[in-house]
Parts: structure tokens; sequence; C-alpha cells
């Protein structure tokens, strides 16, 4: 029988964060045919993972021999899916009842839907706001700055500017915060999977991945019918955020012109100066300091490790 949808999870050091969500998996799929797909990204705990696989799958485990970016262990997984739809998940969500269902009902009814995500919300169930634009100088600066959390919520603002929705509408959006992804095979067939080679590393896979999908003619939608909770990164906050900077301006030297790039840098830079001097203290100044001086990479280095 092929499965309804293959789960495909990256282990990186969380046993126990992977065991939660494989426990609300089995919690869930209520009999339901899926596949469960694991890549252990380090051999620290290929024990553990492989009894986690035991105990809540059956589930395949890929062990790798040296660890590899995010994106480069999301398609080797998207290889081995024979699901009607796969679903990308980060090993640190908890899946709610009927969410996987739902997000697989909701691909049925809009067949030109490349990907979609569900409402994602915090352990204390407060909503993550996942629905995103296309960066802009002005989106960036507002996301930089934090001055976007004083519109989240509004309707009106949420209608031109998704981060700041209040996710309670079906929509079409540019592109999803990346934890949760239902994934429709034959648009990947067309468009390609995430760019391995673009992000070595973690953070900006999802944002050029919908705009590879989008520019060949595929669909990116947020159905908040389905529920996914997400517990976020556990990293440190420097080395995460320099991540995530290098991966956005990775994209934009991709896929932008020149002088939109710099003023995306500008923007960002302008932003981060105030957050730079009311910092408290100096882990925190070097920290966004970092981030301002930040270069947007060059076409030449683009192919290179970040």
């Amino acid at each position: 029988m092929t499965p309804e949808l293959s789960l495909c999870i990256v282990n990186h050091r969380t046993p126990g964060l992977l065991a939660d969500c494989l426990r609300s998996i089995a919690d869930t799929r209520a009999g339901w045919p899926i596949e469960i797909l694991i890549v252990n990204n380090t051999p620290d705990d290929a024990e553990q993972v492989r009894a986690l696989a035991a105990r809540y799958g059956p589930a395949q485990v890929i062990q790798n021999l040296t660890p590899l970016g995010y994106a480069a262990n999301q398609n080797q997984l998207f290889r081995r899916a024979t699901g009607r739809y796969w679903l990308a998940l980060n090993s640190d969500t908890r899946v709610q009842p009927g969410a996987l269902q739902a997000l697989s009902a909701f691909m049925d009814l809009h067949p030109r839907a490349a990907l979609a995500g569900p409402r994602l919300v915090r352990a204390d169930g407060r909503l993550q706001p996942s629905a995103r634009d296309f960066p802009t100088p002005l989106t960036h600066f507002l996301e930089a700055s934090g001055l976007w959390q004083l519109l989240r919520g509004r309707r009106s603002i949420g209608a031109v500017y998704a981060l700041c929705s209040p996710h309670t509408e079906v929509r079409r959006v540019d592109w999803l915060t990346g934890a949760c992804l239902i994934v429709r095979p034959a648009a990947v067939a067309e468009a390609g999977g995430f760019d391995e080679a673009l992000f070595p590393e973690m953070y900006g896979e999802d944002l050029e991945w919908a705009w590879r999908l989008r520019a060949a003619g595929w669909e990116v939608w947020f159905d908040p019918h389905a529920v996914v909770t997400h517990l976020e990164s556990q990293s440190p906050l420097e080395a995460r955020s320099l991540a995530m900077y290098r991966g956005f301006y990775r994209f934009c030297a991709a896929h932008y012109p020149p002088g939109r790039q710099a003023a995306i840098r500008a923007a960002t830079a302008a932003a981060l100066w105030p957050r730079r001097w009311l910092a408290r203290d100096r882990q925190a100044q070097a920290a966004y300091a970092a981030l301002i001086q930040l270069p947007m990479p060059s076409a030449a280095d683009l192919r290179r490790p970040a």
C-alpha cells in the first residue's frame, strides 16, 4: 500500500526532542498509512535513534558518516520517500491531533499547491508567525529592528504583510517557515528540492525553495486548521542569528539584482544599530556588530561553503 504521507525528520543531537516528536506522530496517526524516515546527522545518538525508530515506527534510519546541512539531509530523505505527499518536519515539533490528516486533505483540495504549512504554536500555545512575504528593504527593516511585533495580529496590515496577520485564515503566501511543510512530489520533480549547494548550513533554504517553486508556477499556502507545536532552535542566539542572516543574504545574492541587495543590507544595518547601542552587555553588542558587518556574498561566493 502506498503511504499517504512520508514524514521526513532530521535528528541533529536532539534525541530527546525526536522521541517526543515521534510519540506525537504515533499518538495522532490513528491507523493512517504513513512512513517515517529519519536522518541521524552525527554518530553520537545512533543507538538511541535506532531504538526510537523501532519503538515508534517502524521507521527507516539513515546514518550519516559526516554531518550534512539541513537541505542536503532533507533531499536524501525525499529521494527515499514513497508517500503520496511528503512532510519535511523538524525534530523539535509536536504534531497535534488531526494535523497530518488536515494537511493531506488540504493538498487534495489545492492541486497547484507545491507546499502548505500549518499554524505553528509555541510550547505555551502562543502563535509562532510563519506566513511570510519575500523580503524587501521595508520588511527586513521591520523584522531586524523588532518593530514588526508592534503590528502583529492586525488584519488590515496582515493583508499586505503576511507575518503580521492573525494567522487564522487560509491564504496563499510567498513562503513559510520550514518547521513543518507538506510537499507535493510532482512539484519537486519539476522545480527541484532544497538547494543544498547554496545552503550548506541551516536557514534560508525554505525561502529560496518557495521562490523557485512559485517561479515554476506552483503555489504556497498557509492552513490554520492544522496545528503543530514548534519548540524552535536550542542553539545559542548569536550563532543562530548569524546563520539566519547568512542564509537570508545568500538568497538575496542569488535572486535579487545588486541594487536591491544593497538596499536590504542598508536597511538591516539601520535596524540593528540602535539595538547594538541599547544592548546591556558586551556579548550582545558583539553579536549585533557581527550582524551589521556581515557582507552580502558575491556571485562567486554563492557556490562555496558559507
